[in-house]
């Protein structure tokens, strides 16, 4: 069957043909919300649109750290060493104490005989390998200057004796996950990281009395023993830091005795345990608590670049603690008065994959935020843009005014596409539709940016974000920076004119 019988039909074909292609590659592009994510200024839809890049500049830098550890949240232990970012060792620093003063035991201390004394502590979570082995030793803290009305920052810790070592445990997410038994009880314990410890210590304990000795009250018994640090032994610990809960019901330290039951003619054993805690209060402040976090950058990849303070073709994020990137665009300039319609506006950063496989697979790409500089420097909402993402709002839990940040609209989840080498790698595409409108229209002036993976999303105005962006230390990303010669980061903006 024959559709075009004569040569003439078949010269139109060609010609409908020939401008059905020019129509394709003439620069111009459908706006399509499925393919562009959504987020788009009212009415675009469906618009025939023309495109403009803009090239930026990057410069990383590494963030002061100003934020503490709050008593409710998780606290982090364990080692990590990362060819990109260098190596993180996290340690932990708490009070536990008795619920109550006098202290008091259920029998006289003549009739009780120690078994063991255990510390455990409430398991979250990993970040990291979770088969990776990590060993850990505690040690007593005799530091006076270790006060529960103290707030430590993430890179302070507090001073111990490697003398004053109380036991050591070697464990893995996966045993933690898997659970054990216990010789005391039945059924397997789940989730909680348990360190034997040294029995001279445990029998100290039973020493002391409750009238004149530790147990009197507070005050005294700090004075005999002001907390545990908990460190890593990176000499023998993998890739895996690991969240624990100072609050959870596990972290305590439990005292098992055996004490005589004497009847009328015979005498029986019976058991019993005793418990120090960690006091969450935040009226007298009675346990004190130090998460330090430590960054060493010294022989990384990315120690060049956030260590010189200057543009780079590579931009490099650490979760915070952790690397920040400042971000110009000063082709924005050049969009004043122009007559656009934005339709979408976005920074586009993509994933420089490194390896190897094995490290890529465990270390994950975090949520990235993106701020404002406005000319003091501080660090504001992206302009006109954050009606959208920052509804203000106040918190009964923490009693103060936050943000409710929509990171779907802001773009920081990564979308996961295959780079040329077949390597899968995150894409992030950071909104600034209305910021850019409004430079267009000239109600809004060009700044700067940063682009970032907070723990919580602080602005300068002292509000922060009413829910975490990640987790503590929680992922790294290495990007394409503005000069990257394949990857670079850049500005897209869809638009069309009135």
């Amino acid at each position: 069957m024959t559709f075009f019988n004569s040569a003439s039909e078949r010269r139109t074909l060609y010609f409908i043909a020939a401008g059905m292609l020019i129509l394709i590659f003439s620069g111009c592009t459908k706006l399509e919300s499925t393919r562009l994510g959504g987020d788009l200024l009212p009415g675009s839809d469906g618009l025939i649109t023309d495109t403009i890049m803009l090239p930026v500049s990057t410069t990383s830098f590494i963030e002061s750290d100003t934020a503490y550890a709050e008593k409710s949240e998780d606290h982090l232990l364990g080692y990590i060493n990362d060819p990109i970012f260098g190596t993180t060792t996290a340690a932990m620093y708490l009070q536990m104490l008795p619920t109550l003063y006098p202290y008091s035991y259920p029998v006289a201390k003549d009739s009780l005989f120690l078994d063991s004394c255990v510390v455990s502590f409430a398991f979250s979570g990993t970040y990291g390998d979770t088969n990776a082995v990590t060993k850990v030793n505690l040690y007593k803290i005799t530091d006076p200057t270790f006060k529960s009305n103290t707030k430590y920052l993430y890179n302070q810790g507090v001073n111990f004796s490697t003398a004053d070592l109380l036991g050591s445990a070697t464990f893995s997410a996966h045993s933690l996950r898997t659970g054990y038994k216990a010789a005391y009880k039945t059924d397997t314990i789940y989730n909680q990281l348990r360190i034997r410890l040294d029995n001279t210590f445990a029998q100290w304990l039973l020493d002391q009395d409750n009238i004149t000795g530790a147990f009197q009250n507070d005050s005294i018994f700090k004075t005999y023993l002001n907390g545990f640090a908990l460190i890593p032994d990176s000499t023998q610990s993998g890739n895996a830091i690991h969240y624990f809960s100072l609050t959870g019901t596990d972290t305590k330290v439990n005292m098992y005795f055996r004490y005589k039951m004497r009847g009328v003619t015979t005498t029986t054993w019976d058991t019993t345990v005793r418990t120090l805690t960690f006091v969450n209060d935040t009226i007298n402040e009675r346990s004190a608590n130090a998460n330090k976090i430590y960054r060493n950058y010294t022989g990384s990849l990315a120690a060049p670049t956030i260590t010189s303070g200057q543009p780079a073709s590579m931009a490099y994020i650490l979760t915070t603690p952790g690397t920040s990137v400042r971000i110009k665009i000063p082709g924005l300039d050049t969009l004043k008065n122009k007559p656009y319609i934005i339709h979408r506006a976005e920074i586009v950063a993509r994933q420089i994959y490194q390896g190897p496989s094995a490290i890529e697979q465990f270390l994950y790409q975090p949520v990235l935020h993106l701020f404002s500089y406005d000319t003091d420097g501080n660090t504001r909402h992206i302009p006109y843009d954050s009606i959208n993402y920052s509804t203000l709002s106040y918190s009964s839990t923490s009693l103060k005014y936050v943000y409710d940040i929509s990171n779907s609209y802001t773009g920081g989840i990564p979308s996961y596409i295959t780079d040329n080498s077949g390597n899968t790698v995150a894409e992030y595409k950071l909104n600034i539709t209305r910021f850019v409108q409004n430079i267009v229209t000239g109600k809004a002036t060009n700044r700067d940016f940063k682009l970032s993976a907070p723990y919580y999303a602080t602005f300068t105005d002292g509000i922060s974000s009413s829910s975490p962006i990640n987790s503590l230390a929680f992922g790294r990303v290495q990007l394409g920076g503005g000069t990257h010669p394949t990857q670079r980061m850049y500005v897209r903006i869809y638009y069309s004119k009135e």
